[in-house]
């Protein structure tokens, strides 16, 4: 079977579905390139509820899938992760054996804005906080609130979900030296739900090579990059990467 040089895969956050990073699609359609935009265990149901139960285990089993999958079509893959996704892009390039050509990390998820994340003040709350709560609450956040009213992402999630998520990010930050693919981060500086400073945490953890990766900065956006006010200029960035790296015009 004939495979093309390059595939694309498209990684969601917690909470999220391929709704959330549903703007990119047209424009990697355009690109020509094989895809995936998988819907990691527990999400896109009808309830939250789907998630209650579920690990990052699952969420990066999923991708995995995923990747797998592209790879029956393409060479290489150019991973685009947001937020937890951001998280998921991030292990699938350690675990690598080659396959993963470069790194697209939009407002990923290594340092979470609540104070009960690891490297945050109270993370020795968590587990306390995670017997007493049934669930925490995750209201849309955008710059542009105009914009909140067509959040297609779940409005909580379960504790148990939500203690796994925070695991992951100190899971993940222990093997960013392992992580060496050409890597272009996007993060805002408004951003409520993941800390800003996460993007330099990347940058300066991770083994690629200086010249090879790169922080965008974005003033305006909140947490939701590809659905707020600076949605355009997202897009337009990660395809301008995406297209140096394939050798697209």
């Amino acid at each position: 079977m004939y495979k093309k040089k390059y595939g694309v895969l498209i990684i969601h956050g917690l909470t999220a579905s391929p709704d959330t990073v549903r703007e990119i699609e047209p424009s990697v359609k355009q690109l020509g390139v094989p895809y995936r935009m998988p819907t990691l265990r527990g999400h896109g149901a009808r309830s939250p509820e789907a998630l209650r139960g579920v690990t990052w285990h699952e969420w990066l089993s999923d991708a995995e899938c995923a990747l797998q999958d592209l790879l029956t079509e393409s060479e290489k893959v150019i991973v685009i992760g947001h937020s937890m996704g951001g998280l998921v892009a991030l292990n699938l390039a350690a675990d690598s054996q080659g396959e993963i050509e470069s790194l697209i990390l939009v407002a990923a998820a290594v340092q979470p804005a609540s104070p009960l994340a690891p490297g945050q003040p109270l993370h020795f709350l968590s587990p306390v906080v995670g017997k007493l709560l049934k669930k925490w609450d995750f209201p849309p956040v955008y710059a542009d609130s105009a914009l909140a009213s067509g959040n297609p992402n779940y409005l909580w999630a379960p504790m148990d979900a939500v203690l796994s998520f925070l695991d992951f990010t100190g899971t993940t930050r222990t093997r960013l030296s392992h992580i060496q693919p050409p890597t272009l981060i996007l993060q805002s500086r408004n951003d409520s739900l993941v800390a800003p400073v996460s993007a330099n945490i990347i940058y300066n953890g991770i083994s690629t090579p200086t010249e090879q990766k790169e922080i965008v900065w974005f003033e305006k956006t909140n947490h939701e990059m590809f659905r707020d006010c600076e949605r355009e200029a997202v897009v337009d960035v990660i395809i301008k990467y995406i297209k140096q790296r394939i050798g697209a015009e």
